[in-house]
């Protein structure tokens, strides 16, 4: 019995010293690296549940935090996806009146995310928070398997590491944005796609499909994916072009079927059309307007956007008549008259979101605006040197991938998704998600690339 007692230790340290050694050389097993990035998430989940008790302890009053988590409950007591600021107001009107208003502001996956826990007696702002930071946990796996995809296991758990620590990521968590859960999605439809064009099986691709139709049921610019990610990469592969054409097909069917639902929902409730969310119309007020273009206020609103400028309308023409999608309709109309009105600010405006959304404009005027989402402005000036980190180290990444022949599509994807959605609407960090997550996984790749080449030379040298 002693002997066995003696002989444990020698035999975990064996094996801890043989994963080592794999790690080192880069021909991880599965199940290692399954292990290994299980290990990894976990961590990445505890130190974003220890936000809750620091930079994200203090509960939202207002904004789409507060929305997401009274709608969360609004669903689970069986309103639907109704309006809780309307609900809010008409609460607290003399008499009092509970008014039930369909809204689509936004899509509706994270909201039914928040009502897992709610669906179990779990309504508080505490139990969606762990919510959130399970996303954002989730989203540290995702970039792994991503990773793994395209530079091997090890670049896998280089990259989940360097997500689970940076602090763009990790900072929205618990905050109840929805990014955390989107920045998983968008990570894990990166991963099917690729392994949808290396495999050529039509169950790749229809999981390539389904992720970005749950990253569009996330934020509603993750359509842009479809054509920008599924299809090259679906279809501009070797092979019989019927058969890519099928997968293809199959991929926008998967996406399509999860989007029908809640299409569905807003063709039978709406005036107008809602594909998506009205917010992508409504957003044009916000990021139209003298603030926006940079003519008010000394130019600081250059290129981001400007709630209160709705308000001032609001004051001076009245508030929009209709239903969600007219009022949306109404303000989408003001934003663009005051667009056309202001052409010759266009280019300057596109510029200022395009570097807002690179955090290369105005950056650490980005961080204190970070405040307006309940981020630490400390935590978002730190964001902005490991910003710049990553995508200094992103470029080697992208000469070592492009060495070996790997596809760039799902790093252009993401990052023409980004720059696409900015000059759509504005700048902002959170918006920057996805080219983060395409920066991450190419420095990961670089960093893969350097430990091989040091590798082989301590090896030469023992030699």
């Amino acid at each position: 019995m002693p002997a066995m007692v003696d002989r444990a230790p020698a035999t975990v340290s064996t094996r801890a010293s043989g994963v080592l050694r794999r790690l080192h050389r880069g021909d991880l097993g599965r199940r290692a690296f399954g292990l290994g990035l299980t290990v990894i998430v976990v961590v990445a989940f505890g130190l974003r549940l220890l936000l809750l008790g620091s930079i994200a302890s203090a509960d939202p009053t207002g904004g789409d935090p507060y929305y997401y988590h009274a709608q969360a409950n609004l669903v689970v007591d069986g309103h639907g996806f109704t309006d809780p600021f309307r609900l809010r107001e008409t609460l607290a009107e003399n008499p009092p009146r509970a008014v039930y208003e369909p809204v689509a502001i936004h899509p509706p996956l994270f909201t039914l995310w928040l009502a897992i826990p709610s669906a179990v007696g779990l309504r508080s702002y505490l139990a969606h928070k762990v919510m959130s930071c399970l996303a954002g946990a989730l989203a540290v796996g995702a970039i792994g398997l991503f990773a793994s995809s395209v530079a091997g296991r090890r670049a896998g758990l280089i990259a989940a590491v360097i997500a689970a620590v940076y602090p763009p990521l990790w900072s929205i968590d618990g905050q109840l944005w929805p990014e955390g859960l989107f920045t998983a999605l968008v990570a894990a439809s990166c991963w099917l796609a690729v392994r949808a064009r290396e495999r050529s099986d039509w169950r790749w691709a229809a999981g390539a499909g389904l992720a970005v139709g749950l990253a569009t049921s996330t934020r509603g610019e993750a359509i842009a994916l479809t054509p920008l990610l599924l299809v090259p990469m679906v279809g501009w592969r070797p092979g019989p072009w019927r058969r890519r054409c099928a997968e293809v097909a199959v991929a926008g069917l998967a996406c399509l079927a999860v989007l029908a639902p809640w299409a569905i929902r807003n063709l039978r409730t709406f005036e107008h059309p809602v594909w998506i969310s009205t917010n992508s119309d409504e957003v044009f007020v916000y990021a139209n307007n003298p603030y926006a273009y940079g003519t008010e206020d000394g130019g600081r609103f250059l290129g981001f956007w400007f709630y209160p400028w709705q308000d001032q309308l609001r004051a001076d023409f009245g508030e929009a008549p209709g239903d969600a999608s007219e009022k949306a309709r109404y303000w989408r109309e003001m934003g663009v008259q005051y667009a056309k009105e202001h052409k010759g600010r266009w280019p300057v405006v596109a510029a200022a979101r395009l570097g807002r959304a690179w955090n290369l404009y105005a950056p650490f005027q980005n961080a204190a605006f970070d405040k307006i989402d309940g981020k630490s402005e400390t935590v978002s000036r730190i964001g902005v040197w490991t910003w710049w980190a990553v995508l200094i180290g992103s470029v080697p990444g992208v000469v070592v991938l492009r060495r070996r022949r790997v596809t760039l599509i799902p790093f252009a994807a993401l990052a023409l998704t980004v720059s696409a959605t900015a000059i759509y609407a504005y700048g902002a960090n959170r918006f920057r998600t996805p080219l983060e997550v395409a920066a991450i996984v190419l420095t990961a790749v670089a960093v893969d690339a350097w430990w091989s080449r040091r590798a082989v030379s301590l090896a030469a040298g023992e030699s």
